[in-house]
């Protein structure tokens, strides 16, 4: 694994090199955030839901 670098231009943080697979986990958190939020958006404004259960039922399974 790769030590996080912070590259630095007129003593000020401009970059960072970290490990591939920590920028994929980043990556993934912020997918989950973007997912997680347009969940939050789409119940507040849909009013009618339907359970799981309901919803297996109602599709056959």
């Amino acid at each position: 694994m790769i030590k996080t670098q912070i590259v630095k231009q007129n003593n000020k943080p401009v970059a960072v090199v970290l490990d591939y697979k920590e920028y994929l986990r980043l990556k993934e958190i912020e997918q989950d955030r973007k997912d997680y939020a347009s969940a939050l958006a789409i119940k507040t404004k849909n009013k009618k839901w339907t359970s799981h259960k309901d919803l297996k039922k109602a599709i056959g399974l």
